[in-house]
């Protein structure tokens, strides 16, 4: 019988290469419109004339930022912070070695996604979220949050304790068998990711990895990433019974995709528009369906200072499957693997406190 593992995740959590070294560079405060305050954990990015991203960068306690281009040229600079409207600058003309200052104000928008359910618009599955006007709504909220994630994780902004765990269920009662845990005792700036994009179109987010099969999971960079939004649609749904109070967005693969893949719904609060969690289960699968499905879950928080992070994560797996003769496999054992963040610090060691 083989065995099966999971790629565990803790989405948006991900190492990555520094911002370039180039000398063009442009800084400068990200600040409230209307009271002048300091505005952290703003994502800002430098973008050319035609909307090419250069770099990007989270504004710091003191709303400071400094994002660099690798050439000469023209760019803009955007700030977003969840819980405020989108800011650009004007166009900026930056001559070889030039540091340019621009400060940004940003107005703080009340985003009452409640308002969406009342709109009336019919469901449908659209490629792409903007194409769709309620699923457009919801996908620019959640996006902000995914953002300002993959960014702070990319410059490796936080470090983490972990407290990781695994579980091993009956498929049809979810009766716990064995499970053990332990918490990390040091910190890491790095944790788990999913594969590189291409991989993923290419093979699938179930693939073999020697005796056993690897799960993949969707972190932030794979739901920003241009393939999912092109391989995916997208459709509004209004949380109900559990769900109640939330707005969330539906995923699904286009009918065209026949490897296994991942189908679920971004769920965000539908007073404020913060993220709180994406659930995910696994579709075109080589087995029968039994009990259970076989998929996960990774939840959001914002920290102080504005930051957003994957504060816990599960991912439930096949453990166990019988082959009855001519038939599918069937699962009859799952194993359950995942982690929580148990404690936060900035880079250089100064306690970050996660809000409720």
């Amino acid at each position: 019988m083989p065995r099966f593992h999971g790629v565990l995740l803790l989405a948006l959590a991900l190492a990555g290469a520094p911002a370039s070294s180039a000398a063009q560079a442009v800084a400068g405060t990200v600040v409230d419109r209307w009271t002048g305050a300091a505005v952290p954990g703003a994502v800002v990015v430098l973008l050319d004339t035609a909307g090419g991203r250069h770099d990007a960068t989270v504004s710091d306690a003191q709303g400071r930022y400094t994002v660099r281009a690798s050439s000469a040229g023209a760019f803009r600079v955007r700030a977003e912070r969840v819980g405020y409207s989108t800011a650009s600058s004007p166009v900026l003309a930056l001559s070889a070695g030039e540091q340019a200052t621009q400060p940004l104000s940003i107005v703080p928008s009340v985003v009452t996604l409640d308002a969406v359910v009342a709109r009336g618009v019919r469901r449908r599955c659209t490629v792409r979220p903007s194409n769709g006007v309620q699923a457009a709504i919801v996908w620019d909220e959640a996006r902000k949050a995914l953002e300002a994630a993959e960014v702070a994780a990319r410059r490796q902004a936080y470090q983490y304790r972990l407290r990781r765990f695994r579980r091993v269920f009956s498929a049809r009662r979810l009766t716990v068998q064995d499970s053990s845990s332990a918490v990390g005792t040091d910190f890491s700036g790095q944790s788990f990711r999913s594969p590189p994009q291409d991989r993923l179109v290419a093979y699938g987010y179930v693939e073999p990895e020697g005796d056993s099969l690897a799960f993949h999971a969707p972190d932030a960079p794979t739901l920003l990433s241009d393939a999912f939004l092109d391989h995916h649609c997208f459709s509004f749904r209004e949380g109900r019974r559990e769900n109640a109070g939330l707005v969330g967005l539906d995923f699904a693969p286009l009918r065209t995709r026949r490897l296994p893949e991942v189908r679920g719904t971004l769920w965000l609060d539908g007073k404020t528009g913060h993220l709180r969690f994406v659930e995910y289960t696994y579709v075109n699968l080589p087995y029968e369906r039994t009990g259970a499905p076989l998929g996960g879950r990774i939840e959001f928080a914002q920290v102080a200072g504005g930051g957003w992070i994957v504060s816990r994560w599960t991912m439930r797996m096949p453990g166990m499957v019988v082959r009855p003769r001519g038939l599918k496999p069937v699962v009859i054992g799952l194993v359950e693997t995942g982690g929580e963040v148990v404690d936060v610090r900035t880079a250089t060691g100064e306690p970050v406190s996660i809000q409720p």
